[in-house]
């Protein structure tokens, strides 16, 4: 811009000087070159300067915008006009999402520097191309992209969730957490990493970054209490293991202590309740399970608890059986609970008693479980027939679930 001013100045005040030259008198131009001479007045002279000099700029202005000029005719005539353009790149973001990868891409990337907001283009040309199983184009178009957007973040999102789409998780979070640090509780991110934790089944970083995911309200209620519930259980199956390499007397505080650290809204959720339970059988303390299963199923019927109640190894067995009786007298016909009293039978020693809730049970319910109970008990009567059948049945069962 100055220099621009100080050429605009110089010419102004060789202008005004020559003006006061040919005023002052008309004088002449004598050119000589050979025999040759060219006379002309000096208004003549100053008139050819400034028309050879106007001639001289739009030639240098031509040659400067030909290949300008050349590009853009080209465009028009072999991608179209701008308007073309846009709806080649709509055409072709209708192909990215129906999964035409190559059309797609095709499209796109003809027409990313044709389209006004071109950042959602690239992307998706990006991924067309990794679809494709391209990954060196797709990182490609996802540099250039990086050079028009005003933030990385959609970028590295990006990148961060074809590593996952990969399977290299360890790649995604070398990705996202720079972004976190820069970015804290953006919830895309958080989102993210989220899901590449519970993948990578690292329990420990997920619960450190679940109350700044609460506070960025990544999920819904409803996705945070199965979160919770998540991290719950699975604290409890590690401390069940933990526990293994203590001393019998000592694991039952080891698991309390773990159950009191947890808040009183999740102590009262079943699933939580049966990973506690389930625990404390791993670790031979099934009369305090037994306490603690009974009490949740007064409070709220879960299966899985019904289910686990009748497989419990407490010394006082008629207690539970009548229990059980109890419960059956409000839900006869539950396939869950005729199982568990068909197990406590079995403890019992009561085979046929046994034989008939696994049957009652089966009758309501075809389940895996129960068929294997029977074709145990038939082996152990000496049905060897029955009992191979009722395996046979299972493994039909198991295959047809699959």
């Amino acid at each position: 811009m100055r220099r621009r001013l100080l050429k605009a100045i110089f010419f102004l005040l060789l202008a005004c000087g020559l003006v006061f030259l040919l005023w002052r008198g008309d004088g002449y131009l004598l050119i000589a070159y050979g025999t040759k001479t060219i006379e002309m007045t000096l208004w003549v002279a100053a008139l050819a300067a400034a028309l050879i000099y106007a001639a001289l700029w739009f030639v240098r202005k031509l040659m400067l915008g030909s290949a300008e000029m050349v590009r853009r005719f080209r465009e028009i005539f072999l991608f179209g006009s701008v308007e073309r353009a846009q709806k080649r790149a709509a055409t072709g973001m209708v192909d990215y999402l129906t999964g035409d990868w190559l059309e797609a891409r095709k499209k796109l990337v003809r027409t990313l520097d044709k389209v006004e907001y071109p950042l959602a283009n690239y992307i998706a040309a990006a991924r067309s191309s990794f679809e494709m199983g391209d990954e060196a184009e797709a990182d490609n178009i996802l540099d250039k992209a990086l050079t028009l957007a005003h933030s990385e973040l959609p970028v590295a999102l990006t990148r961060a969730r074809l590593h996952v789409q990969s399977g290299r998780y360890e790649k995604a979070i070398e990705i996202l957490k720079p972004i976190d640090i820069k970015m804290p509780r953006q919830a895309a991110v958080l989102d993210l990493m989220h899901h590449i934790y519970i993948a990578q089944k690292n329990w420990r970083a997920l619960e450190d970054m679940f109350p700044v995911m609460r506070k960025a309200k990544v999920l819904s209620n409803v996705e945070f209490e199965a979160l919770e519930v998540l991290l719950a259980c699975e604290k409890m199956k590690a401390q069940s293991e933990q526990s293994k390499s203590l001393l019998i007397a000592e694991r039952l505080p080891a698991l309390q202590s773990l159950w009191k650290s947890f808040p009183r809204s999740v102590q009262k959720l079943p699933a939580v309740i049966t990973a506690y339970a389930q625990a404390l059988t791993e670790n031979y303390q099934d009369q305090e399970a037994e306490v603690i299963v009974r009490k949740a199923l007064s409070n709220n019927w879960y299966e899985p608890l019904v289910s686990l109640y009748g497989r419990l190894q407490v010394k006082e067995i008629h207690g539970q059986i009548r229990t059980v009786e109890g419960w059956l007298k409000s839900k006869p016909q539950d396939p869950a609970l005729l199982l568990s009293m068909g197990r406590l039978m079995l403890r019992n020693q009561q085979w046929e008693l046994a034989r008939e809730y696994f049957q009652r049970s089966l009758n309501q319910q075809q389940s895996l479980e129960t068929m294997v109970e029977l074709a145990r008990l038939m082996e152990k009567l000496g049905d060897h027939k029955k009992s191979a059948d009722y395996y046979q049945q299972g493994l039909l069962l198991a295959g047809h679930n699959k």
